[in-house]
């Protein structure tokens, strides 16, 4: 049973497309509350993204980090196209602390990725 959600997102439109270079850059966070040592973390991730023009094939990185943007890798992707792609994940997680924090981040190391959206990460802590 759930006993806390949160997300974050953004629509695709509601915000201009922006490169993707090989500095990791951080989309959006959530914060896990209420959490008790054993509960199930469920984090659901989203990108929607394309590759440049000037690429025949696209290509990124999505990393998911817990308690830090800079923090422990608890997932991690890499993820290609040949015209664009909407990729959506999810991962679990067991909680130890009463707050987590998780930051959904991406790169491409050739600058072959451009974030159209829609992106999101979502949390949901389970009893």
């Amino acid at each position: 049973m759930p006993k806390y959600t949160h997300a974050n997102s953004a629509n695709e439109g509601t915000f201009t497309p922006f490169l993707i270079t090989d500095k990791e850059v951080v989309l959006t966070s959530v914060i896990a509350m209420h959490v008790s040592p054993g509960n199930r973390i469920i984090l659901q991730m989203e990108v929607g993204w394309e590759k440049p023009m000037n690429w025949d094939m696209g290509e990124i990185e999505i990393v998911l980090r817990k308690d830090a943007p800079d923090g422990p890798v608890v997932y991690w992707t890499l993820e290609s196209c040949f015209v664009s792609a909407h990729t959506i994940v999810e991962q679990v997680e067991i909680g130890e602390n009463p707050v987590h924090v998780y930051y959904l981040s991406v790169l491409s190391s050739e600058h072959r990725a451009i974030i159209v959206g829609p992106y999101l990460l979502k949390c949901t802590v389970m009893e």
